[in-house]
């Protein structure tokens, strides 16, 4: 039996962990008396008497999202519009009338900036007796929601919008993976227990839609991505690192949700023209500096040549970057390369940011984007839906009485308002993607750590997905994750010094093995550095069993 000194791996060990986590930025569970006072207030008075309303209540809507959620931001209803083309209706929590600016609730949203999520529980923007409760779009519960309501034509192209509110009822809570076994059933032939329900024409519409939209999308030339999420889950034994695989229904949901976004954004630059006192904020996407793009193409050509691959893996100059991962063999034999590839890919492009003006999405190819579906679960999307609201003459909110100010002055208040949440919000994904950083540390010293109390431990097959300084990044199939091994490993178990490069590590040595940019490994477990917080790992070829010597 291995005599290394466990970590302790335990759920209780780990929900203190991630407590830690939230307590080091300032991240509060609990809301204070004065936003549960207000919400108490929304819940006595729901607004659904609104004669404003759409009665939609009758109507056909369902939510379809992973089954363990409970902040229900949207609901979704497709029709066919009279054999032409499509009638979507794309309902959201109408979490803008019930958090206006001024509220108790709407400054503790600022003071947040988002939900935040961890495996153990999330701290949400709003109290869940809302989130959860009176906002969510909950099934056979009457709710106010904000609907996008677009006539598309046959291609999937957009017609017309309108904004609305409406009275609606979410007739189920449905998951992406029960709705794709529902359609796969479907076009196998086979029964399936929605198919008796009204609300199933309208997925089926989902699939026909959402594949148009998909093609839509590859058109614009917007970069098909192989992307796989890690899925951190606590269960009674402790803490599971495991690769989440999407279905084809949620990125048919997704580019519903991306369609509203984007029309959302192209209304309030429409309507920002005539209307000084819209204060809109968008999310824009700058393309790759040029710079990087040439160093994008050297490295692909040196890759490809250095490979002996054939000409498809160059990106010429007359090809668009989606067409050229389009292109890519889709074949487990050269998996590893394209994955390599998307990767590099990705690191060359700049990060997104939340701004005042409207500008160009480039990973969506859209000429504009806007944040209008998470309504309860980010601050920006309840200033953009007050601001949308405002600009067409609705009332935003039915619990502030209509103060009358000065003209200049309310664009003024609006305006530093915005800028406030548009600083928020964007400091805000940097924490949430901070905590994902370290939330996945501890999960992996759950996985990496049971190797240590092992005597075989485990090779798991990964591909090298990059070079930087002194490390090599390995993507590890199994956990949906990338492990970081250093030279400092790779000397002390082949016992020769590595220099690398943006293709390769190369061992001075030549009887050790070098590394290469997409090539499929096995990676294992050998120390737990405690005063650097790292693991000592070990590379191996992945049809090899060569072991380490440390």
């Amino acid at each position: 039996m291995s005599q290394h000194k466990s970590i302790d791996l335990s759920r209780a060990a780990a929900e203190d962990a991630i407590r830690e986590i939230l307590a080091q930025f300032e991240i509060e569970i609990e809301h204070p008396p004065s936003c549960l006072d207000e919400a108490a207030q929304r819940e006595a008075n729901p607004g659904f008497d609104d004669k404003s309303l759409e009665q939609w209540q009758e109507l056909a809507f369902v939510t379809i999202d992973n089954p363990d959620s409970r902040d229900l931001d949207q609901a979704l209803l497709i029709e066919s519009n009279e054999g032409t083309g499509y009638r979507v209706r794309y309902a959201l929590a109408d979490a803008a009338y019930y958090v206006p600016p001024g509220s108790a609730l709407f400054a503790e949203a600022m003071k947040r900036g988002v939900t935040y999520y961890t495996p153990l529980l999330a701290a949400p923007m709003l109290p869940p007796s809302l989130s959860e409760g009176l906002v969510s779009l909950n099934p056979k519960q009457l709710r106010r929601a904000l609907v996008f309501d677009m006539s598309l034509r046959a291609d999937a192209s957009v017609d017309a919008v309108r904004v609305v509110r409406a009275l609606i009822t979410s007739q189920a809570k449905l998951s992406y993976e029960s709705v794709q076994a529902f359609l796969d059933a479907k076009a196998q032939g086979q029964t399936h227990d929605y198919a008796a329900h009204a609300w199933s024409a309208s997925l089926l519409l989902l699939r026909e839609l959402g594949e148009k939209l998909i093609q839509r999308a590859q058109d614009r030339d917007v970069i098909p991505f192989n992307r796989r999420e890690a899925q951190i889950v606590l269960t009674e034994e402790g803490v599971e690192l495991t690769q989440r695989a999407r279905v084809r229904t949620e990125k048919y949901n997704e580019q519903i949700s991306l369609l509203c976004n984007m029309q959302g954004a192209e209304m309030l630059k429409g309507l920002s023209q005539d209307n000084e006192e819209l204060q809109a904020i968008f999310r824009a996407h700058d393309a790759p500096l040029a710079g990087r793009l040439s160093a994008l193409r050297t490295l692909l050509k040196d890759y490809a040549t250095a490979a002996g691959l054939s000409d498809n893996w160059i990106w010429k100059k007359d090809q668009s970057l989606a067409d050229y991962v389009a292109a890519l063999p889709d074949d487990e034999e050269h998996r590893g390369k394209v994955l390599a590839i998307e990767r590099q890919i990705l690191v060359s492009n700049q990060a997104s940011e939340y701004r005042s003006e409207p500008g160009r999405h480039h990973a969506l190819a859209a000429s504009s984007y806007a944040r209008f579906s998470s309504p309860m679960r980010e601050i920006v999307g309840i200033f953009t839906h007050k601001e949308l609201l405002e600009s067409i003459g609705a009332v935003a909110s039915g619990y502030v009485e209509k103060q009358p100010t000065e003209h200049a002055a309310h664009v003024h208040n609006d305006n530093v308002l915005r800028e406030k949440i548009i600083n928020i919000a964007n400091q805000s994904r940097q924490t949430q993607k901070q905590i994902n950083k370290r939330v996945e540390f501890i999960a992996l010293q759950a996985v990496l750590g049971n190797d240590l109390t092992l005597d075989n431990r485990p090779q798991r097959l990964g591909t090298v997905m990059g070079f930087r300084r002194d490390r090599i990044y390995v993507a590890v199939d199994a956990i949906a994750s990338d492990l970081k091994v250093t030279t400092q490993d790779l000397q002390k178990q082949y016992g020769t010094n590595y220099e690398l490069s943006e293709l390769a590590a190369q061992p001075g040595n030549e009887k050790a093995p070098s590394w290469q940019l997409g090539q499929r490994v096995k990676i294992s477990t050998i120390e737990f550095d405690a005063g650097n917080k790292r693991f000592q790992l070990a590379l191996h070829s992945s049809d090899g069993d060569e072991v380490g010597n440390g």
